[in-house]
């Protein structure tokens, strides 16, 4: 009976670790294919959840068996999740589906996700879904008290972040509006001027500027140094003048 127990054990024991191994390799695999959509602007195909999961089953928010096998491991697979839901948020962000970076919050209302670059995602969603330019300012002091809190999360969430940053310049962006609007009594958050270009995810659209005429360019080419020795006056200024 000890003949053939000891070898079942052993037996077993290799099973769970190469099942464990599986696991993660599937999961790697996954957090590669999300990255590698992302880094390719395949926004689509990435928040598809039956073509990041590669599983035949895959929950509500699109992982898979093997992801969700994968966050039971300790330290390492609760990384994997994490990065393959910053993508797959980010494509969510960028294709302008911002009701889908929802984040939760326990019974008390407190945020239960802690990685900054989620928060500072869903922080910069809830800015731009808020609608603060067609809103009354009653409903925009109330709308920038919330994304002033939402920035205010992502600080408090770790000291040493690269997201940080960011949150910390939005922060005081929104406070300042917030405060600048709290002051104007009866006033409005000022329109956007009549001909200005219909702004985007990406920012303000470029154009020429006002005013200017684009067939006519100034060229300064640097002289030559025979050129130079033959007009030894060039560049040089006047008397200067002391006043006072």
């Amino acid at each position: 009976m000890k003949r053939i127990l000891a070898p079942l054990v052993v037996a077993l024991l290799l099973l769970a670790a190469g099942m464990a191994t599986w696991t993660l390799g599937q999961a790697e695999e996954r957090v590669a294919r999300a990255k590698t959509l992302l880094s390719t602007l395949d926004y689509e195909t990435l928040v598809a959840a039956d073509t990041i999961s590669g599983d035949a089953v895959a929950d509500d928010n699109g992982d898979g068996p093997s992801l969700a096998y994968a966050t039971r491991l300790p330290g390492y697979g609760a990384e994997l999740t994490s990065q393959t839901s910053g993508a797959r948020a980010t494509a969510e962000y960028w294709l302008g589906r911002y009701d889908q970076i929802a984040l939760e919050r326990d019974a008390g209302g407190a945020l239960i996700e802690r990685d900054p670059r989620l928060l500072l995602l869903a922080a910069n969603a809830a800015y731009r879904a808020s609608g603060l330019e067609t809103a009354d300012r009653e409903t925009a002091l109330d709308l920038l008290q919330a994304i002033v809190g939402n920035y205010a999360d992502v600080l408090k969430s770790s000291p040493d972040n690269d997201a940080l940053m960011d949150a910390a310049y939005n922060y005081e962006l929104a406070a300042r509006t917030r405060s600048a609007l709290e002051r104007a009594r009866g006033a409005t958050l000022p329109p956007k001027p009549a001909d200005q270009h219909p702004s985007s995810i990406h920012g303000q659209v470029g154009g020429p500027p006002k005013g200017g005429d684009p067939n006519q360019f100034k060229v300064v080419v640097p002289k030559r140094s025979d050129e130079r020795s033959n007009d030894p006056e060039g560049g040089q200024g006047g008397n200067r003048t002391r006043k006072g």
